[in-house]
């Protein structure tokens, strides 16, 4: 398990100023702008419970739910002004335009979220929120 006082500051480095460029129905995976980055990819794997908040309304979404996709489509070119952690790995996403992306980690059978970061297609950086508030950096 990892401190998340070390996690906070690469996560403001991976995503803080980036753009929501893409999205990836399996999984579903957000691509993110790699403008203000040194790595060539950043992906944000969602695979558990997340909200979205725009203009004061949360919408919570299972990964069940056959709409999921519908809902993430909304962040699409969004840009990120900040990257942080709630809880032991609940993931805080704030956007120039005021929406919110809150992806829930605690989860006790799988990860709730992935954020991979890759040079010449090859994974260099991966931070896995994984059950029971395990948060986990893999370099």
């Amino acid at each position: 398990m990892s401190n998340p006082y070390e996690v906070k500051p690469i996560l403001s480095k991976l995503l803080a100023g980036e753009t929501v460029d893409g999205l990836f129905f399996w999984g579903p995976k957000l691509m993110m702008s790699t403008d203000n980055s040194r790595y060539d990819e950043v992906y944000l794997i969602i695979e558990g419970l997340f909200t979205i908040t725009e203009n004061g309304k949360g919408t919570t979404v299972t990964p069940q739910n056959p709409d999921k996709m519908t809902h993430l489509c909304r962040l699409a070119f969004q840009k990120i002004s900040s990257a942080q952690l709630d809880s032991p790995n609940t993931l805080n996403l704030q956007f120039e335009s005021g929406m919110q992306l809150e992806v829930f980690g605690e989860n006790e059978q799988f990860e709730g979220w992935q954020l991979e970061a890759k040079e010449d297609e090859q994974p260099v950086l991966m931070i896995v929120a994984g059950p029971f508030d395990q948060l986990t950096v893999f370099e």
